[in-house]
């Protein structure tokens, strides 16, 4: 009997492996995290969906230049800014600039670059709505809202963020990431780090030298990775010459490699990926050899739920700016102009630009003739998801890149909740299965817009097999709903928490139907 029982137990086992092995491995992890519907990550299948791309809602102009340091030319005036400074002498107020919300004081904060003039550099402003803002006299000398000014030159690529690990009050809590050029200090178009207490009283890393190697006019950033549990520092990476036609923009994403201590290892830094926009349009600027029009010119990214968002700022290069005198501020044009597109990513590594980007669907779309934003959309360094929606700060301007003068205002739009992207079905109805995953929750809530149709939401074993108090005609079709936190629920009171460690899937049904989200609780 000795073999058959070891021969039918290698059995049980080969058929154990055969069956359960890929439902292990296709298997993910839910928990209580939210779920977006960016890409096929907790995705099986799905017919007759797509997935679709979010635009935001443009609610105006919240802020201009008022101050002598937020001109170009020093003075206060009306009319496109220009004048002397660094290279173009173009208006750069808001050209980077970092949104927050501060929970620990309560009120909306922002850090913007405010001119490449010697003398001016980072400012600060703040509100307690994010509409009305004001600019705090906050320099050292009392005379102006600047809080870190290169005293030779100026200040370029700067955006601030709030450590998420470090406690209110820490001395590390504020970080920047910026170049400087001219004066004291010069080190060319290198990343520099700086550290604050409270955002307006700044040191620097490395007694002010930079960390690492050309970054150039890029959205400098440092940021906390969740995932690695690491700080992340991006700047650019250049894929051709470093400035005139053969410019040619790129990423580069570098993580900390010293047990995250800036303090005492400030440049051990360490490169996980380079990369440009391999757009399928291969245009080319004029009078080049070859170098793509389509290039990414600054590349904030964004942590939420679990998912990484490249606010990407698209600039469509040209070779020959807008001549000295022949500024046009009506026509809205189409070459030399930057645009605002989501790209998202799971691993800060990869970014998945097919989406939104290649196919020009923008977040914020540029303005028509004669608009403040016409030319110009360029992304924040940080997006504040506040009272249920997304607040999407933006710049906006009325002319090309190369046109030395233009209007420079800071626009806001506003985004449904998880609304950057979302899988949906139209009249012929559409099914999404989820993969499996181990059931942790009582409660299920959903982010769906079915205004104009149906929704019906079926659970399923590991196998795919509907459970029958939780599928067909035991779920409730809801109609007409459009809920950021809908609960769906089952008929004669079938209860989640029955299945709770188990094994499940989820089977959405969906006509006319926009699906955002899901998560347990």
């Amino acid at each position: 009997m000795y073999p058959v029982n070891r021969r039918f137990s290698q059995l049980i086992l080969l058929l154990g492996v055969f069956f359960v092995y890929p439902l292990i491995s296709s298997a993910v992890e839910v928990g209580l995290n939210k779920q977006l519907f960016v890409d096929d990550h907790v995705i099986s299948s799905k017919e007759n969906v797509t997935l679709e791309v979010g635009q935001a809602r443009k609610f105006g102009v919240v802020m201009k230049p008022t101050l002598p340091s937020d001109f170009q030319a020093g003075k206060v005036h009306d009319g496109p800014d220009g004048g002397p400074g660094y290279e173009f002498g173009e208006s750069t107020f808001c050209w980077f600039f970092s949104p927050h919300w501060d929970p620990d004081k309560e009120m909306f904060r922002l850090w913007y670059m405010a001119s490449k003039r010697k003398g001016s550099g980072l400012a600060y402003a703040e509100s307690k709505d994010g509409i009305n803002w004001t600019k705090p006299m906050v320099s050292k000398d009392g005379k102006s809202n600047l809080v870190i000014v290169n005293p030779g030159g100026g200040l370029d690529g700067i955006t601030v963020t709030i450590d998420p690990v470090l406690p209110w009050g820490h001395a590390e809590k504020y970080k920047a990431a910026y170049f400087s050029y001219g004066g004291q200090g010069n080190h060319g178009t290198k990343t520099r780090i700086d550290y604050s207490v409270d955002g307006i009283t700044w040191k620097s890393y490395n007694g002010g030298r930079p960390v690492t190697g050309r970054a150039a006019d890029f959205s400098n950033l440092i940021t906390w990775d969740p995932n690695r549990k690491r700080y992340l520092l991006l700047c650019r990476q250049d894929f051709g010459a470093g400035g005139g036609v053969g410019e040619l923009r790129g990423v580069r994403v570098m993580v900390h490699d010293k047990d995250n201590d800036l303090m005492n290892h400030p440049t051990a830094w360490k490169t996980l990926t380079t990369f440009l926009l391999n757009d399928p349009d291969q245009s080319v600027v004029p009078n080049s050899k070859g170098t793509p029009e389509r290039q990414i010119h600054t590349f904030p990214i964004w942590h939420y739920e679990g998912v990484w968002f490249a606010l990407t700022d698209v600039l469509a290069a040209t070779d020959v700016p807008v001549p000295k005198g022949k500024q046009d501020f009506k026509t809205r044009h189409e070459k030399g102009v930057w645009e605002f597109y989501m790209a998202p990513s799971r691993d800060a590594i990869n970014f998945d630009f097919k989406v939104a980007a290649y196919p020009r669907k923008t977040l914020i779309p540029r303005g028509p003739d004669s608009s403040f934003d016409k030319d110009c959309v360029r992304p924040p360094a940080n997006i504040i998801t506040h009272q249920d929606e997304h607040w999407i700060y933006y710049l906006g301007t009325n002319e090309r890149w190369g046109a030395r003068k233009w209007d420079a205002r800071l626009g806001l739009a506003k985004l449904r909740l998880d609304g950057f992207f979302y899988l949906q079905a139209k009249e012929k109805p559409g099914i999404v299965m989820t993969k499996p995953f181990e059931l942790k929750g009582d409660r299920i809530q959903i982010n769906v817009d079915a205004s104009a149709g149906q929704l019906r939401v079926d659970l399923l074993d590991a196998q795919g097999n509907p459970l029958p108090a939780f599928s067909g005609e035991a779920a409730r079709v809801y109609g007409n709903v459009d809920q950021l936190r809908m609960e769906p629920k089952w008929n004669a009171g079938a209860d989640l928490s029955d299945l709770k460690g188990t094994v499940i899937r989820l089977k959405f049904h969906l006509k006319n139907a926009k699906l955002y989200s899901f998560r347990f609780l």
